[in-house]
C-alpha cells in the first residue's frame, strides 16, 4: 500500500470516509511534534535563566550542552529508532519514548546539578528519536491513502500552533514561577500523552516485524551520522579547525561508506534497500533537507540579528517572529487536501520559489523599513512555508510501502534535522563574532543563503521528482 492512493480528480470518486478513530491516534502521535517544537520555543526564551543560575559552577560551553545535547542524541538516534519501531513495534516503542521523555523532563526540573540536567537532555533527545518516526507511522497507517496528506497537514497545523504559542507560554512559566517550571511543564505533557497512548493505541498499531536487527550496522550509523552532527552543531564552538572537531569529521567519513557497503551485504541490512530505490525518496529527502537549511538559516539568524543589531529583549523577539507561523497554521490542513488530489510535487516547487523569492525582498527592501512592513514580509513568505511544510515528509514517503514507514520516515527526518543544523552552522559561519554595524552589514548574505537553499531545493525538485502520471504508473 503507498501512501497516496490515486486522484480523486482522475478517478471522479468521492474522497474516502476518515475514520474517527484515525483522527484520535494523529492527536496523540502528534505528542511528538507538539513536544520537539515546544522545546525548541521554550529553550529559546529559557536558555538566559538557566545561563544566569549555573553562571557559577559551569562555562558557558558546558552550559550549551542543555542545548545541543537534545538535538545532538535526537538526530544522531533518529535511523536505529525507526528500525527498532518497525521491528519490536511503533507502538511499544512511541510509549517508551513517552514514558522516558516525561520521566527524564520531571528530573530536569528539579535537579541542581547541571550534568544531570544535562545527561536529562541527552535522554529527551533520544526520547523524540523513538516518538517522531513510530508516532508518523501509526498515525498514516489508519488513514485512507488518497487522505494522508491531509492528515499531515493538520499534523503540521499542531506544530505551527505549537510554534505560534510556543515562546510566549515558556515566557508565562517563567515569569509565573521559573525555568524548571518549562521542564515540568513538556515532561508532565509528555506522561499525560503517555495515559492517553494507553487507552487510544491498540496492539493493532505494532506492526512488528520478525526481521532481525542488524545492530553492528546500528552502531556504525549512529557514529555516522552523531559525528557529522557534532561537527555541525559544536564546530562553530570548539573551532572548525580544533582537533576534536576535526575528529568528529572523520569519523563521519569513515562511517558513512562501511555503512552504505555493510548495509547492501547483509541478509537483513538495517535500512531496506527498497526504500533507497524509490527515486521518490532519495529526491524528496534531497529536496526537503535544502528547504531546512533555507528555512533554518533564517529561524537562526533572525533572532541574532533582532539581539545584536535592534537590541531587542528575547520575549520581544519570541513575539516579533510570529507572522512566520500565522499562515502555515492557518492553512496547512488545506495545502494537505490540495496534495491528496494533485501529488506533492507542484506544491513543493511552488513553495520553494515562493519562499526564496520572498527572503530575497526582505533581506534587500524590508529588512530596515520599520517593524510593520517587516512582519508583513514575514507573513507573506509564510505562504511558501505552508506550501513545503509536511508536504516535503509525503513527497518523500510517497512510494513507501507501510510495513516501511518507521524506517522511511526516520531516513527523512534525518535528513531534515542535518539540514536544519547546516543552516543554522553557515549562518553563524557568515555573522562569525560580528557586532553592531559590521553584523547588519553581513547579514544580507545569511537572506541569500536562506533563499538559494530553497530555489536549489525546488529546482532539483522540479528536475528530478517523479510527475505525476509517473506517480500513479508506479501505484498501479
Amino acid at each position: 500500500m503507498k501512501i497516496l492512493g490515486k486522484s480523486n480528480d482522475d478517478t471522479k470518486e468521492p474522497l474516502e470516509v476518515i475514520p474517527a478513530r484515525a483522527w484520535l491516534i494523529l492527536f496523540v502521535c502528534s505528542a511528538s511534534m507538539f513536544l520537539l517544537l515546544m522545546d525548541s520555543s521554550a529553550m529559546f526564551v529559557g536558555f538566559p535563566f538557566i545561563e544566569e543560575q549555573f553562571s557559577d559552577s559551569a562555562s558557558r560551553t558546558t552550559l550549551s550542552w542543555v542545548v545541543t545535547a537534545l538535538f545532538i542524541f535526537m538526530v544522531s538516534s533518529l535511523l536505529v529508532a525507526g528500525r527498532a519501531a518497525d521491528r519490536f513495534g511503533r507502538r511499544k516503542v512511541f510509549l517508551s519514548g513517552l514514558l522516558l521523555y516525561g520521566a527524564a523532563g520531571i528530573v530536569a526540573g528539579s535537579t541542581p546539578i547541571i550534568w544531570v540536567l544535562i545527561l536529562c537532555r541527552s535522554l529527551q533527545g533520544v526520547a523524540i528519536a523513538m516518538l517522531s518516526p513510530s508516532g508518523l507511522a501509526m498515525s498514516l497507517k489508519e488513514f485512507p491513502p488518497s487522505r494522508r496528506a491531509y492528515a499531515l497537514g493538520v499534523w503540521g497545523t499542531i506544530g505551527a500552533l505549537t510554534g505560534l504559542c510556543g515562546s510566549p507560554v515558556a515566557a508565562a512559566m517563567i515569569e509565573l514561577f521559573n525555568w524548571q517550571a518549562i521542564f515540568m511543564l513538556t515532561g508532565g505533557f509528555a506522561l499525560l500523552i503517555l495515559i492517553a497512548g494507553l487507552i487510544v493505541l491498540s496492539d493493532e498499531q505494532e506492526g512488528s516485524s520478525q526481521l532481525p536487527i542488524d545492530w553492528v550496522s546500528a552502531i556504525i550509523a549512529i557514529l555516522a551520522v552523531g559525528g557529522l552532527t557534532l561537527f555541525l552543531v559544536q564546530g562553530q564552538e570548539w573551532g572548525f579547525k580544533s582537533p576534536v572537531t576535526i575528529f568528529c569529521l572523520c569519523i563521519s567519513i569513515i562511517a558513512i561508506p562501511l555503512l552504505v557497503k555493510r548495509n547492501s551485504k547483509q541478509k537483513y541490512p538495517l535500512f531496506p534497500p527498497a526504500i533507497f530505490a524509490q527515486r521518490s525518496f532519495t529526491v524528496g529527502a534531497t529536496g526537503s533537507a535544502l528547504c531546512q537549511v533555507g528555512f533554518f538559516s533564517i529561524y537562526f539568524g533572525l533572532p541574532l540579528y533582532m539581539r545584536e543589531v535592534w537590541s531587542w529583549s528575547p520575549l520581544k523577539i519570541g513575539f516579533a517572529l510570529i507572522p512566520l507561523n500565522v499562515i502555515p497554521l492557518m492553512t496547512a490542513a488545506i495545502a494537505g487536501k490540495i496534495v491528496d488530489r494533485q501529488g506533492p510535487r507542484p506544491m513543493v516547487i511552488f513553495g520553494g520559489i515562493w519562499s526564496g523569492i520572498s527572503f530575497l525582498v526582505i533581506g534587500f527592501f524590508l529588512m530596515e523599513s520599520g517593524y510593520i512592513l517587516f512582519a508583513l514580509g514575514l507573513l507573506i513568505s509564510g505562504l511558501g512555508a505552508m506550501a513545503i511544510g509536511n508536504n516535503t515528509t509525503i513527497a518523500t514517503l510517497l512510494d513507501i510501502e507501510d510495513g516501511l514507514l518507521a524506517s522511511a520516515s526516520s531516513a527523512s527526518y534525518t535528513a531534515r534535522r542535518l539540514g536544519s543544523a547546516l543552516g543554522a552552522v553557515l549562518t553563524a559561519s557568515i555573522v562569525g563574532n560580528r557586532l553592531g554595524a559590521e553584523f547588519k552589514d553581513v547579514y544580507i548574505w545569511v537572506w541569500i543563503l536562506g533563499a538559494g537553499a530553497y530555489l536549489l531545493g525546488s529546482l532539483i525538485t522540479y528536475l528530478y521528482y517523479p510527475r505525476r502520471d509517473e506517480e500513479q504508473t508506479q501505484n498501479v
